[in-house]
């Protein structure tokens, strides 16, 4: 489990994807990509699907990690990293022993990306935290205009920092209903929280050598944002 500064948890899906100039060529070296990558050591188990190769750490699903390559994209996942830079290390170590490869060179890029789901679970309630979201993102004049009071708050922002385009949609949620966006388990999920779903990417002058950096930058944008954001909603 991710932990702030403050030891409150953060509990996380986080996904990298980069997609690149689709390659029929990708369809004839799939087993060799296969063993490629579990010969490495990075993850040990694959399945070979139509125009993808999916690696996991368990034999019939993800538990922690997962993989992907294919013929348009490539990328990993981790489900609630133990630290925060875990995934940052793992998917950079994925990325460049996928490049390593003999038989399969990356085509142009296209588009890279790096999502983070993240629940902040909270000792307020519901209400309380719903209060809040409402009162640090919209005015008492917004609550004239809509003409309601408000019982579930929202937000989506879609926008530019940095070398990225980014959505950020958030709001507090109820307990046991995480389980809903992230696919794995947790005590936690009992309580209600924050939920936040950020998603950077970019589109334009990308190379292969350049995706470290640009992770490391999304990754390091991510949790600033998330830790601003718990900290003026009171979470």
């Amino acid at each position: 489990m991710s932990k702030r500064d403050d030891n409150k948890l953060m509990l996380a899906e986080q996904v990298m994807e980069v997609r690149y100039l689709p390659s029929g060529s990708f369809l004839d070296v799939r087993g060799y990509v296969a063993d490629y990558i579990r010969d490495s050591g990075f993850l040990p188990h694959w399945k070979i699907e139509a125009n993808t190769v999916q690696f996991r750490d368990q034999p019939d699903k993800v538990l922690k990690e997962g993989a992907f390559a294919g013929y348009r994209n490539a990328g990993y996942l981790s489900y609630d990293p133990p630290t925060r830079n875990f995934f940052m290390d793992r998917g950079l170590l994925f990325w460049r022993t996928l490049e390593k490869n003999k038989h399969y060179p990356i085509p142009s890029i296209e588009r890279f990306g790096a999502r983070t789901k993240v629940f902040l679970p909270s000792l307020h309630t519901f209400d309380q935290l719903n209060q809040s979201v409402f009162a640090t993102i919209y005015t008492d004049k917004a609550r004239d205009v809509f003409g309601v009071k408000e019982t579930d708050v929202q937000f989506i922002v879609e926008g530019k920092e940095e070398d990225f385009e980014v959505r950020l949609f958030g709001g507090p949620i109820h307990k046991d209903e995480v389980n809903q966006h992230l696919p794995f388990e947790s005590e936690e999920f009992a309580k209600p929280g924050l939920f936040l779903d950020i998603d950077f990417y970019r589109t334009t002058s990308l190379k292969s050598e350049d995706i470290p950096r640009l992770l490391r930058s999304v990754i390091d944008l991510t949790w600033k944002k998330v830790e601003s954001l718990a900290e003026v909603i009171g979470v």
